[in-house]
């Protein structure tokens, strides 16, 4: 059997990852333009979610079928739907469109994010995963801080579908390349997919969402609809549960948060999502819709994110060996817990650099934990179910992002209504915010009828950013129970 070209192969992964990085930030910073040309405020948290679900309720999946068929297979297949998916949704006409189309980009990204990292995992050693996740984490961040830039002047100079259109090439390149480098020594055997596992956990997540978007905007939220999709939510979360307490191949082992370790990680991982999410989403907006920047500024005001992570994670990897999982974790974790409450500060009298300040610390907390968190749960676990667990993990994450970001889109949609509902000359305030995110648009306001719906778009995002200050503040709170001396860094 061929040897596996290990240089190739982290080239090809950190190129996907490089996907992962633009599919957040591009599109972020492209959101407002993207409003403004296709309307649909109150479903923006949508075009965000809707990715978010589907490629966390794929990342398990994927994991377990990357342990049962090999690494290379299945992340060859979520390549080529997220580059069908990248395609659809440049092409899209509307808001609705765009929506089921991210939807299927998302089901392809779940397999890049399932497989990419497990990979690492398998060809180097505990000792070298320090390191080589690491620099992995840093070229990520590096690669990301194009991202937002790339997103705004493609948005500025070209149209805003090439913020999915450049997707395609790297994809493909990125098959090509890991198609010939990796080899591997597949144990063959029979396997049961847990669909109803998908299902119950599609069908719980999508009804969580759809409550929390359309509560408090076209339902009440003790209307029976919303209380109805709540009673959904929680009765088939229950059963998907049950479902994997008894499935044979389940398709997220309940049995690995029985970890102490695995448990803290995740529990930290879901309320990070939430912190990042909430921060690339809704800080694009802020500086368009609030401060009337353009998108490429947009696209500078999150650069700092992307600088902060790398430098973080290129320091911490070589040195988490001696420092231990806990201490680069908790590290980590104050940062973002620091960084998170400098967010509430941010308003339009305060200059871009404190917020650029603020985010690029957030960034080197982002790149401490996810590196500690990471490594310790891919040592803490043997090869057959390192795919499986690396991807429970980014599952968890995910699903903080989707979660936090169709809450946090709630809390704005419901302060802006409330500020703005009874206003004579703004009949209908959500559509009407779309007017702020258009350039051509926004010029054509009223000074009055602007200032008014600025003040309620900045105060609908000081509500979204409040809640990213209380993930943030669990996440750090949570780290706290990090496991002491369970696991050395360096130990498989």
């Amino acid at each position: 059997m061929a040897k596996t070209n290990r240089t190739a192969v982290v080239v090809a992964v950190m190129m996907a990852n490089f996907l992962a990085a633009i599919d957040v930030s591009i599109v972020g910073t492209a959101m407002p333009t993207i409003i403004g040309e296709l309307g649909g405020l109150p479903l923006m948290s949508w075009v965000f979610s809707a990715f978010l679900l589907a490629s966390t309720v794929t990342v398990p999946i994927y994991g377990k079928l990357s342990d049962l068929y090999g690494r290379k297979i299945i992340f060859m297949l979520g390549s080529i739907v997220l580059i069908l998916g990248s395609v659809l949704c440049g092409l899209a006409d509307t808001m609705v469109e765009l929506i089921v189309f991210r939807t299927i980009q998302g089901l392809g990204a779940g397999g890049i994010m399932a497989v990419a990292q497990t990979i690492l995992g398998d060809i180097f050693s505990a000792e070298e995963r320090g390191k080589i996740q690491g620099w992995f984490s840093g070229v990520w961040g590096v690669s990301a801080v194009v991202g937002p830039l790339l997103g705004g002047l493609m948005v500025s100079y070209l149209d805003w579908p090439w913020v999915f259109y450049i997707n395609v090439p790297i994809a493909l390149l990125t098959i090509f390349i890991l198609g010939f480098a990796l080899q591997e020594d597949i144990e063959r055997k029979k396997h049961k997919i847990d669909y109803l596992g998908s299902i119950t956990l599609t069908v719980s997540m999508t009804a969580l969402l759809f409550a929390l978007l359309t509560g408090g905007n076209q339902y009440a939220w003790l209307s029976p609809q919303i209380l109805g999709l709540f009673g959904v939510a929680a009765v088939v979360f229950v059963w998907f549960l049950f479902n994997e307490r008894k499935a044979s191949e389940p398709m997220l082992p309940l049995d690995l948060f029985r970890s102490p370790l695995v448990a803290v990680a995740s529990i930290a991982n879901f309320l990070l999502g939430a912190v990042l999410m909430g921060i690339t989403s809704y800080m694009p907006s802020y500086a368009q819709g609030v401060l009337g920047g353009t998108a490429t500024e947009a696209g500078l005001l999150l650069t700092p994110i992307s600088i902060g992570w790398p430098i973080a994670s290129i320091i911490g990897g070589p040195r988490m060996v001696k420092w231990g999982y806990r201490r680069t974790a908790l590290i980590g974790a104050t940062l973002v817990g620091i960084s998170s409450v400098l967010l509430i500060f941010v308003s339009p009298e305060i200059s871009y650099w404190y917020a650029m300040g603020v985010l690029f610390v957030l960034g080197m907390g982002m790149g401490l934990t996810t590196l500690a968190f990471l490594v310790s749960v891919q040592s803490a676990v043997t090869w057959n179910r390192r795919g499986i667990a690396t991807a429970s993990l980014q599952f968890i994450r995910s699903l903080g992002s989707s979660v936090g970001v169709a809450v946090m889109g709630a809390v704005m949609n419901a302060r802006i209504l409330d500020l703005l509902r009874g206003d004579p000359d703004i009949q209908a305030p959500l559509e009407a915010t779309n007017n702020l995110l258009d350039p051509e648009k926004r010029t054509l306001l009223e000074p009055s009828i602007m200032e008014r719906l600025s003040d309620a778009f900045a105060s609908g995002l000081h509500y979204a950013f409040l809640l990213v200050t209380v993930f943030g503040i669990g996440a750090l709170i949570v780290t706290l129970y990090y496991p002491r001396d369970k696991m050395k860094a360096g130990q498989s």
